[in-house]
């Protein structure tokens, strides 16, 4: 792979938030970060767990939703890997197993609930769907990986993902009852390689309780904790509201904002979205 290519990534996101783990550590220990006693340098630490999320700021979620209020627009479809669209705009995609819940997150996201159609035969959406969000950022909807897609899926994607500069971060859709599948694992290996950022999200967090949700997320943070190497420090978690639970509209508004302030960061679009 072209190294020019890796050097132009863009891993500022991780990066800062590694680097300022660090440095606090070294000053005030936290949890999730035990000093490395088989390397030379007194100040090498390693990661052990994700750190804790703290709330996002009033200023931080309006911010969020303010850009997302915005009109969204479809751009186009590919199909084949040598007419991608030369957009410039940074990109943000999103991928996961067939049926995992990503149409319905991307319409959550973009409060539009008829913007990305659910194919009513799970694989058989093979191309890149390109849409505009705000004149600001470009997202791209994903083929399903599983299923008898597999092998249609993998050369447009993989030739997307080595050698599209533009790409920011890739969210990685995962559905927690049925917890990490070895699609997943192989999606984020070819990652690593890359090496390209990625971060997790948890879908129909509504169908676990809250118990149920919480060790399955811990499960799932302890694999990336253990066996990745780009993914994002932080899991991101989604659902949508069921009569059944009528307390839980505000948690769900909440992870939504998280997640749309995901992509601003990922992106580099939190100072333009505050003017």
């Amino acid at each position: 792979m072209n190294i020019s290519i890796i050097a132009r990534r863009s891993f500022y996101s991780c990066a800062r938030l590694c680097i300022r783990e660090k440095k606090e550590s070294i000053v005030h220990p936290t949890k999730h970060l035990v000093q490395d006693l088989q390397q030379k340098k007194r100040d090498s630490y390693r990661l052990t767990s994700f750190p804790e999320s703290t709330p996002l700021t009033p200023t931080e979620s309006r911010m969020a939703t303010k850009l997302f209020a915005k009109p969204t627009r479809f751009l186009t479809s590919v199909f084949d890997s040598d007419k991608l669209p030369p957009y410039q705009k940074p990109e943000i995609a999103f991928v996961g197993r067939s049926n995992v819940g990503k149409s319905t997150l991307i319409n959550r996201l973009t409060n539009n609930s008829k913007l990305v159609k659910t194919s009513s035969k799970p694989g058989h959406t093979k191309s890149l769907n390109f849409f505009d969000i705000a004149g600001q950022i470009t997202l791209v909807d994903m083929p399903g990986y599983g299923f008898r897609s597999q092998e249609a899926w993998g050369d447009l994607i993989l030739y997307y993902l080595r050698n599209r500069t533009q790409l920011k971060r890739l969210f990685i859709v995962i559905d927690p009852v049925a917890g990490i599948k070895e699609t997943d694992k192989q999606i984020m290996q070819i990652l690593d390689q890359q090496p390209l950022s990625y971060q997790v999200i948890l879908t129909k967090r509504d169908r676990l309780s809250e118990e149920a949700f919480q060790k399955s997320k811990s499960t799932i943070e302890q694999y990336l904790v253990e066996n990745a190497i780009c993914c994002y420090p932080e899991i991101l978690a989604t659902g949508k509201r069921r009569k059944s639970k009528k307390d839980n509209l505000e948690q769900l508004t909440q992870d939504i904002t998280r997640v749309q302030w995901a992509i601003l960061t990922a992106t580099g679009s939190t100072s333009s979205t505050s003017q």
